[in-house]
């Protein structure tokens, strides 16, 4: 059996009628829920389907709004089971709103049948609803096919985002036994009902498979108003398919689209039956799946059918009318009216959350979704089922005849009939008067007795149209002092012979009732609820009641009232009350929005703004030090802010500052010093015990001030105050002030001395010196020394470190570094390197000035030197090692002229004044200078042939200098000037003695010659070298003799032997292509290579010939050369010899 839920039973209590509750039949044969058989076809999306889905330009038939050549999705599919209903859905997507599908199946002969189009279902849960079970999906309205074994289907978006993850759902319910005999509706109500119930098919008879539903009920606080909807389903069913269809669009909202459950409260099919919809009760405020944002407090009722193309039946629209009718009848609602909802939001509501739609209380599910829905025909329908709604519940005037007929009290105290009973003006409901009184009615309401002075009052407030309403009781009298009251929708009136009638409503009225009515504290209103700006009051004869919608409403009375009203109520400072009149030990308070009034009968009642209220809150209310506040606030000597004084102390406040509480010593000191006029202005905390609970302090806007019964009292500047407390005040490392604020020189900033340093501040900014740091300020001439006033104060860094910054420089400290002092150039330039965190890290010494006007300081990581030509110059590493160990700026290199600079290979340099230091790892640091640093300049420093030098530039004892190098040698003689001597030309100088040997020093570079050669010319001859002669050292006769052969382009060739000295003083030489002999009578001549040859096999210049004395010369048939003693001729090959 079924029942109507409690909102129903509720209503008969209400409204006092004897009704007789709904009965119900017994269908035959009985209905069993009905499993549903359902499928899916993926089909993907337009950018991937999938499956036998695939994609195609436009639609088979015409689609409103959509081009030949848009892209459409579509799929066949004959090899299906058996279906009767199909929608396509989507993964949701707020994005996707507007997307058409064309459908088309094929019976079981084959046939196929119409395209038919349909939309984008705009129904749903709202955002907040949480529906149980599967996911929630995107989807097009369910189609109703019949049955069918083929399906065809091509989907297109309009508008909007392309939806993803597209399905096809095809749902079969198989057909009952009962859906073709139902028998009489479970939902009934009997014909004797004050307000009939239409007959309503229950879920169990149209086979709701419980089973699958997943959503738990969920209700609203009432119902505002009925929307109207179409199923844009098929209109080709017959009376006994209606429960099948059903089944399958439940099983489409509960599974497909996740709804849990049927979306629409309630069904009307076209023959003007009415089935039973969302599970929760009819007659409840069951919240449905059925106009998305717009689900809460509206009643869905949707017909079977798609009326945007037939005409809606009579009998459908007459169930429609019927059914609202009754529901409006529960919950008071004009069916032709309009009421305000509120947008819970989502993709297809015309209005975002939050927003208010006012609507009529009959609408369309069109005027709060971007949907056509109920269909232009349902549509034109809407005032027509308006008038019958209102035209049913017109039956509301039965109710005012009942009550006089069946009361015989009412009829005693009415007396007799002056009009017989007709409906209100506003149609909803109705009144009888009679000769003491009126009964008005409602539905919502029921039948109320509404007489005497109460009913008057009632009356001038404009009857039911008034701001009260309804009456929700009848007049009763006999309260305290003979007075009457009566309740009604909006408020109560109360009357007594004394106060006369007053109209109480809301939290006033609720608030009094709390106070226990006329009998409590307050006894009756002496005024009507009053509305005010943000609120609203009522006085009593023992106080008033005021409320606002941040503070509730409070009660308030006596002596705390009067103060408040001569602060001006609600509009003074003080705003509206937040507690009521409440009792303490000694005395009462009430606390406002602004303040709080203070009584007692020592002080009186003392009004404390919010803020001065607080801070004495904070130490203790009444029962802290300071007692209860024993005068109202007053300004303070300056004027800019107020004082007020309790019984044991004083609170100063300003809009500025705040309040605080200022007592004792530090009080004093401050009106000494002008209070608020001074340079102090007002306090920003409350005057305080130091730590060691020696001393008072006290700080203000402009500063400080600290009381100590040894160090003294002392005003601290703002600046001054500020720093000292963030370094820990008092029991920090400055201790207590010892002196005041002394100006500086230059009068832009002061200094004041603690037991543990010193602060320096500005207007703006205050700086505490202390510890190692302050110590070496000191010791450097404190503020008449180089460093002048600290710009910062001192600083703790991560690794331990402290610092800080000064006019004219800076002091950094560590536990391994000491304090050192940096300023002028060298500061600026560790400081462009990342300070301590940079590659030179701490500093080891103090800026110091060396010769020549410089200046430096040694870092962990280096030094850094300046110059006023050169500027700030950074040397680290091996670099600044070797520069150090020649001697630093007082040696021949002098002041650097460029930082420590890497080289792509590794190595690393430094220019000087009077040098340059080169370092790599494999060569160590060298240090060049002079002539010799700039031949290898010349040469392309470390890029050239010569490399990386091996050593310093070294002076040779005779005067010269020279240098070696990875590839070569540089030497220089005043002689000479500076030249380069590399390879196997070197190598044999070497050999030869170097500079000392018989050669001297070089006068040209080693250089390389055409064939591959190279040579060098030195003070005392030549180095020649080839690969297949290797170096020889030629000087002398032979050399001159040999270059005017044309050196090694002449007859001879390169040498083959160095020069060498023979035993009776000739020298010789020998060359690829001949010789070359000197001696002191002959000179130097040369010797072919026959000549010479056969020269030898005579014994040389040992022999019987001597000494050649005349080069080669040609005769006829050969070359003739004369010696001391003969001649030697070569001629056609053969060797002639002759002696003299």
């Amino acid at each position: 059996m079924r029942r109507l839920t409690a909102g129903l039973i509720a209503f008969v209590a209400i409204a006092g009628l004897v009704l007789v509750l709904p009965v119900y039949s017994s269908p035959t044969p009985e209905p069993v829920p009905v499993p549903v058989a359902s499928s899916e076809i993926e089909l993907g999306s337009l950018e991937a389907p999938v499956g036998a889905a695939e994609v195609q330009e436009g639609t088979t038939a015409p689609v409103d709004g959509v081009s030949d050549t848009a892209p459409v999705l579509t799929v066949t599919r004959t090899d299906v089971d058996e279906f009767s209903l199909v929608g396509v859905t989507w993964a949701h997507d707020p994005a996707v709103t507007d997307v058409r599908a064309q459908l088309r199946t094929q019976d079981a002969a084959g046939a196929w049948g119409e395209w038919t189009e349909v939309g984008t279902d705009d129904s749903g849960p709202d955002p907040e609803q949480r529906p149980g079970g599967g996911q929630i999906r995107g989807g097009t309205e369910p189609l109703w096919t019949g049955s069918s074994r083929g399906v065809e289907v091509e989907l297109v978006t309009r508008s909007g985002a392309a939806p993803t993850d597209v399905q096809l759902d095809l749902i079969s319910s198989p057909v009952s036994p009962a859906d073709t005999a139902l028998g009489s509706p479970d939902i009934q109500d009997t014909a004797d009902a004050s307000m009939a119930m239409p007959n309503v098919y229950s879920r169990a008879q149209w086979g709701a498979d419980e089973r699958i539903r997943t959503w738990g009920s969920e209700y609203a606080p009432t119902i505002k108003a009925a929307t109207l909807h179409h199923t844009a389903d098929s209109n080709n069913y017959t009376a006994d398919q209606v429960p099948q269809i059903m089944r399958n669009i439940y099983t489409y909202h509960s599974q497909k689209l996740g709804w849990g459950d049927i979306g629409y409260n309630v069904v009307v099919d076209k023959f003007g039956r009415l089935w039973e919809g969302r599970a929760g009760g009819l007659a409840s405020t069951v919240i449905g799946a059925h106009a998305g944002g717009f689900n809460t407090g509206t009643f869905g009722v949707s017909m079977l059918g798609n009326y945007d193309l037939v005409a809606t039946p009579q009998p459908m629209i007459d169930s429609v009318a019927a059914i609202i009718a009754w529901k409006f009848s529960l919950y008071g609602v004009d069916p032709v009216g309009s009421t305000t909802l509120v947008s819970g939001g989502g993709g297809t509501s015309r209005y975002a959350k939050g927003v208010a739609a006012t609507v009529p209380t009959i609408f369309g599910h069109r005027d709060v979704g971007s949907t056509a829905c109920p269909g232009r025909y349902g549509y034109a329908r809407l005032d027509e089922i308006r008038g019958k709604t209102s035209g049913i519940l017109g039956a509301v005037v039965p109710l005012v005849h009942q009550r006089y007929a069946s009361d015989a009290e009412a009829r005693r105290v009415l007396g007799a009939v002056t009009s017989t009973p007709a409906r209100t003006p506003d149609g909803g409901g109705a009144y009888a008067h009679y000769a003491n009184g009126s009964i008005y009615a409602s539905y919502e309401t029921a039948a109320h007795v509404v007489r005497g002075p109460v009913r008057d009052r009632w009356i001038a407030q404009g009857w039911e149209t008034g701001p009260l309403g309804y009456p929700v009781s009848d007049t009763v009298c006999g309260l305290r002092d003979g007075g009457c009251f009566q309740r009604f929708q909006g408020g109560s009136v109360y009357w007594s012979q004394t106060t006369g009638a007053r109209v109480l409503s809301g939290a006033v009225l609720d608030r009094w009732g709390a106070q226990g009515w006329e009998t409590g504290g307050l006894g009756y209103p002496t005024s009507d609820v009053t509305s005010i700006p943000g609120g609203q009051f009522a006085h009593f004869q023992g106080g008033s009641v005021y409320w606002s919608q941040p503070t509730g409403a409070r009660v308030l009375s006596g002596v705390v009232r009067d103060r408040w009203a001569a602060q001006g109520w609600e509009t003074g400072s003080l705003g509206y009350p937040t507690t009521d009149v409440t009792a303490i030990a000694g005395g009462l308070f009430v606390h406002f929005q602004g303040g709080s009034i203070y009584w007692t009968q020592a002080t009186g009642a003392r009004a404390l703004s919010a803020p001065v209220r607080d801070r004495w809150g904070a130490h203790g209310w009444e029962n802290g030090p300071l007692g209860f506040p024993a005068a109202d606030a007053v300004a303070t000597p300056g004027g800019k802010g107020q004082a007020v004084r309790f019984e044991r102390g004083w609170i100063y406040w300003s809009q500025a500052a705040g309040a605080w509480r200022i007592d004792g010593p530090v009080r004093d000191a401050w009106l000494a010093s002008g209070a608020d006029g001074g340079t102090l202005g007002m306090p920003v905390a409350d005057a305080r015990s130091s730590a060691d609970g020696v001393a008072w302090v006290g700080d203000f806007q402009g500063g400080s001030v600290s009381v100590h019964p040894v160090a003294g009292t002392h005003v601290l500047p703002s600046a001054v105050a500020a720093a000292w407390r963030a370094e820990g005040g008092e029991t920090g490392t400055l201790g207590y002030p010892v002196s005041d604020a002394v100006p500086t020189a230059d009068g832009r900033a002061v200094v004041v001395t603690f037991q543990g340093g010193e602060t320096h501040a500005t207007a703006s900014a205050g700086q505490v010196l202390s510890g190692p740091v302050f110590d070496r300020y000191r010791a450097a001439g404190g503020l008449e020394g180089p460093l002048g006033r600290a710009t910062t104060g001192v600083t703790a860094l991560p690794d331990g470190g402290r610092f800080a910054h000064f006019e004219g420089g800076s002091i950094y400290w560590t536990q391994a570094t000491g304090a050192r002092v940096l300023t002028g150039a060298v500061r600026d330039r560790w400081a462009a390197g990342g300070w301590e965190n940079g590659p030179l890290g701490y500093p080891t010494s103090d800026v110091t000035a060396v010769a020549g006007g410089g200046q430096y300081a040694r870092f962990q990581g280096g030094s850094i030197y300046w110059t006023q030509a050169a500027g700030t110059k950074v040397l680290t590493g091996a670099v600044r090692d070797r520069y150090e160990a020649a001697g630093g700026a007082s040696s021949t290199l002098g002041l650097p002229l460029s930082d420590v600079t890497a080289l792509p290979g590794g190595g690393r340099f430094a220019h000087f004044q009077g040098g340059s230091v080169y370092w790599t790892q494999a060569t160590g640091a060298r240090v060049l200078s002079g002539a010799v640093r700039d031949r290898w300049a010349a040469q392309g420093w470390e890029n050239g042939p010569l490399g990386f030098p091996t050593s310093d530039a070294t002076t040779l004892a005779g005067g010269g200098q020279y240098a070696h190098f990875q590839n070569g040698s540089v030497y220089w003689s005043s002689g000479t000037g500076a030249h380069v001597v590399s390879g196997a030309v070197r190598d044999r100088w070497a050999a030869a003695g170097w500079e000392a040997g018989s050669l001297g020093f070089p006068t040209t570079d080693v250089q390389s010659l055409a064939g591959g050669g190279r040579f060098a010319h030195f003070q005392g001859g030549s180095i020649y070298w080839t690969q297949a002669t290797g170096a020889r050292v030629l000087s002398g006769a032979v050399l001159d003799r040999w270059a005017a052969t044309g050196w090694e382009n002449g007859i001879l060739g390169y040498p083959t032997t160095d020069v060498g000295t023979l035993a009776d003083g000739g020298r010789y030489a020998h060359f690829q292509r001949g010789s070359i002999y000197w001696t002191q009578a002959t000179g130097a001549r040369y010797l072919p290579v026959a000549i010479r040859d056969a020269w030898a096999g005579t014994g040389w210049e040992n022999g019987r010939l001597g000494y050649p004395t005349r080069d080669p010369e040609t005769v006829p048939g050969g070359t003739r050369q004369t010696f001391q003693n003969g001649t030697i001729t070569i001629s056609a090959g053969r060797v002639g010899v002759e002696y003299r």
